[in-house]
């Protein structure tokens, strides 16, 4: 086991010092050769379990599943390209938003030592429905616009700007499937992307939604919990858990929550779309 490993669990608990054992980690990877992946079946640097293909299961093994029947992938908080990469080689066309500069660079170089056919563009902002410059907190897979999500205080200033004003002309009549993982700043995200909600090619979405894990200090729920949902519904879309058993995910379900406090959903990824059919394609 390496010397970061047995570090991990003791580092986590400390913010600061977990924030510097991520970006020590990514430079380390950034300064080394992209490898050949066999799991994967692509050249491929990023976190261990992304290397190795056990990153995310669940969340993978749905992509894999569905991810032929679109047009267009668009992965906002795409890290160092996992998903990316995975779409890429299908030869399905993908844009990316990544607002943090060092997994920028990692995610850049992941894509050059692959030299994809498929149509790719990234762009290096963070998306809301604001537009302008905001701190970005922590780091790596953590990195939030939430000040004090998951104990992150360090932060660097970031462009932002919304999907609608960035790379709507791109996804005008195309069929997308959108995966949003941005810690805790998914409504706003979903704010300025009215576009990708009220396609009429029903475009489908899996995005983390945390409930009641890495909230700011002295929050218990997410308090844009019971509003994301309702947003999302009110175009007609319904969600689901993801997991072992996949199940349906009533809007009246997501209202109590804030109420007891209590996390009846038990998962913070989640399927949205307006067909039964594609529920039955990922089984």
């Amino acid at each position: 086991m390496s010397l970061f490993r047995f570090l991990k669990p003791i580092v986590e608990k400390f913010p600061s010092v977990a924030n510097y054992y991520r970006y020590s980690r990514d430079a380390k990877i950034l300064r080394s050769e992209v490898l050949f992946r066999e799991k994967l079946g692509f050249f491929f640097n990023g976190m261990s379990a992304m290397e190795e293909g056990e990153f995310e299961p669940d969340e993978t093994n749905i992509f894999e599943k569905i991810i032929d029947n679109y047009d267009v992938f668009i992965n906002i908080g795409a890290n160092t390209g996992y998903y990316v990469c995975k779409a890429l080689k299908k030869g399905i066309s993908t844009i990316a938003f990544e607002p943090n500069q060092l997994n920028i660079n990692i995610l850049l170089r992941n894509i050059e030592a692959n030299n994809f056919d498929a149509d790719f563009q990234l762009f290096p902002i963070a998306l809301s429905d604001k537009l302008g410059v905001l701190p970005l907190y922590g780091a790596s897979t953590g990195a939030s616009l939430v000040k004090g999500w998951a104990g992150q205080i360090s932060s660097t200033l970031v462009p932002i700007s919304s999907f609608d004003s960035t790379a709507l002309p791109l996804t005008e009549d195309k069929r997308c499937f959108v995966m949003i993982d941005i810690e805790g700043a998914e409504l706003g995200c979903l704010k300025g992307a009215i576009s990708l909600l009220n396609s009429d090619t029903n475009n489908d979405f899996l995005i983390e939604i945390c409930v009641n894990e890495h909230q700011p200090e002295s929050t218990i729920i997410n308090p844009k919990l019971v509003e994301t949902f309702e947003l999302i519904y009110s175009f007609g879309y319904v969600g689901y858990t993801i997991g072992n058993k996949m199940r349906k995910v009533e809007l009246s379900e997501v209202k109590k929550i804030p109420f007891t406090n209590v996390d009846t959903l038990g998962v913070h990824n989640f399927l949205f779309t307006k067909s039964n059919k594609l529920i039955n394609y990922t089984h």
